[in-house]
């Protein structure tokens, strides 16, 4: 069984999106083939360049785990980070209540 798709939506100014469909329907395809074979093409480069190396094929737990031995190499932080993490999500409410 194939796995289930996930959708992307994009949204696009009427220019782009006119420049976009005039390129694919001249190469005989679809804006979706087109939008897919170029982020295709580009995953393909970064993950070449080493970047896809960093996030695929790892749990995140795991990514985590090894990020935070080599960020720290095995110190321990000072204080708790549910304090850490309180501050922050302080920090956030602040800053989006000014939004309103």
């Amino acid at each position: 069984m194939e796995p289930k798709k996930k959708r992307l939506t994009l949204d696009l100014d009427p220019t782009f999106q006119r420049r976009l469909k005039s390129i694919a329907a001249l190469k005989g395809l679809s804006m979706r083939a087109y939008c897919q074979a170029a982020i295709d093409r580009e995953l393909a480069k970064d993950e070449a360049s080493g970047l896809g190396g960093l996030l695929a094929d790892r749990p995140d737990h795991r990514l985590f785990a090894e990020l935070r031995q080599e960020i720290f190499a095995g110190t321990p932080l000072p204080g708790s980070s549910a304090d850490l993490i309180r501050k922050a999500r302080e920090i956030r409410d602040a800053e989006t209540e000014s939004w309103a």
